[in-house]
C-alpha cells in the first residue's frame, strides 16, 4: 500500500505529527539560539518561548516586528530546504510584517488557535480556560459512576 503525497503533511496518519516535529527540530533550536523568547504569564507561573510546535503547526512570537519578520524568512527558508512551505490561506498574523506570508487579522482582538479562543497576544482568553476546565470536569465526572478502574479509565 503506499500514498503519495504531493504538498504538506500527511493528514490523519499518527506518525506525521512525529515526523513533522523531528524535521522541525533544527529550526527550533536555531530559533531558541538566535532570538529573543517572550514571556507567556498564566495564572500560575509562566514561560518564555520564541516559538511554538504542535502537530503540523507553527506559531511563531516576538517582541517587535522586526524580530518577527526575520524569524518568519528564518521559517520560510528552513521549510524551502526541507521541501515544505507555508499555506497563506491556512496561517494569520497581527503584524502587517508578515502579510505576504500569512493572513492578516486586522482589527480583531481575539482568534482561534488550535481551538482555543487566544486575545491579541496569544494568551487564552478566560471564557476560554474556564470553558476547557467546565468540559474536562464533566468527562471526569461520567467516569466516576463507571465501574472502571484507574488503568481501563486511562489506557
Amino acid at each position: 500500500m503506499s500514498k503519495k503525497i504531493d504538498r504538506g503533511i500527511l493528514q490523519g496518519d499518527s506518525l506525521s505529527p512525529l515526523l513533522f516535529v523531528l524535521c522541525m527540530d533544527p529550526l527550533s533550536r536555531k530559533l531558541n539560539e538566535k532570538y529573543t523568547k517572550v514571556t507567556l504569564k498564566t495564572d500560575a507561573e509562566s514561560h518564555s518561548t520564541n516559538h511554538l510546535l504542535f502537530i503540523d503547526d507553527l506559531k511563531l512570537l516576538a517582541k517587535d516586528s522586526s524580530t518577527l519578520s526575520a524569524m518568519t524568512g528564518e521559517a520560510k527558508e528552513f521549510l524551502e530546504v526541507i521541501g515544505l512551505e507555508i499555506n497563506k490561506e491556512k496561517s494569520a498574523t497581527n503584524d502587517t510584517c508578515c502579510e505576504d506570508t500569512a493572513t492578516l487579522l486586522e482589527g480583531v482582538s481575539v482568534y482561534k488557535y488550535l481551538g482555543i479562543i487566544e486575545d491579541s497576544r496569544g494568551i487564552p482568553t478566560r471564557s476560554s480556560f474556564e470553558e476547557v476546565q467546565s468540559k474536562l470536569i464533566s468527562r471526569v465526572e461520567r467516569l466516576f459512576p463507571t465501574r472502571l478502574n484507574a488503568k481501563k479509565l486511562f489506557s
